[in-house]
Parts: structure tokens; C-alpha cells; sequence
């Protein structure tokens, strides 16, 4: 049997340990929250206040690559997971960094393809957008 002393020890050092412990684990939390959350920092009431210039910007530049046909329409199947290697998307060019979330999909020619979480966002809109404004090729 322990003596008192030794148990108060014991029971100490389980105390700091716990609370490093969760310290850390509240970091992480907090980290995983702005990471699956995209949107977190962006608030307004109008489609101009949610979109800042870079964002406008980047929708711009989708619609006229959908336009031109550039840039197939926005897939119906997506997976999203973390990036283990480098890769490009395909809507903004620019690298996905490895731990960043990538969305991956199949292109109608069998390749993989992927992108940004925002990227995708306004890929999607930019589709629904335009198949909304042309209904004959919806059908």
C-alpha cells in the first residue's frame, strides 16, 4: 500500500499531465474549426458583403472558363479529406499544401482532379448559376 504522501504525488502529477493534455486538445479543437470551416471569417447579409474582392475575383474568372469551356461543370460526386502529397487545382491553379483539406474527384476522362474547399464552393455556384440561366441545356 502506498502511503499518503505517495498518493498525493501520484495524484498531482495525473493532474498536470491532464491538463496538458487538454490544452492540447483544445488547440487542436480550435484549429480543426477554422480548418473545416471555411466561412468562419466571412459575414454579411449581401452576396457582395460574403465575397471579397479575391473571391469575386476568382467567381469571375470561373464563369468565363465555364463559358468558354475550359473548365467542365462542377462535379456531382466530391470526396474530401486531408492532403497527404502536394497537388494543383483545378479551378485556381494553385497549389493544395499538404494538411489542407483537398476535395478529389473523376473527370468525365477518367483522370482525378482536385480542389480547394472554396475553389469548389464557387465552382458549384458558378454551374448552378449558369445551367439556371440557360434551361435548355439542363434538359
Amino acid at each position: 500500500m502506498k502511503s499518503p504522501q505517495a498518493e498525493l504525488d501520484s495524484t498531482c502529477h495525473l493532474l498536470v499531465r491532464n491538463q496538458r493534455l487538454l490544452a492540447t486538445f483544445r488547440t487542436q479543437i480550435a484549429c480543426s474549426r477554422r480548418l473545416l470551416n471555411p466561412w468562419r471569417s466571412i459575414s454579411g447579409g449581401s452576396s457582395n458583403d460574403v465575397l471579397d474582392g479575391r473571391e469575386s475575383n476568382l467567381y469571375h474568372r470561373v464563369r468565363a472558363r465555364l463559358q468558354q469551356h475550359t473548365l467542365p461543370p462542377a462535379p456531382k460526386l466530391v470526396l474530401a479529406g486531408r492532403a497527404t502529397v502536394q497537388r494543383v487545382c483545378v479551378v485556381c491553379r494553385r497549389r493544395i499544401q499538404p494538411g489542407s483539406i483537398q476535395h478529389e474527384f473523376v473527370a468525365a476522362d477518367g483522370r482525378k482532379d482536385w480542389s480547394h474547399t472554396l475553389c469548389l464552393r464557387v465552382w458549384i455556384d458558378a454551374t448552378v448559376g449558369l445551367a439556371s440561366r440557360s434551361p435548355s441545356q439542363g434538359q
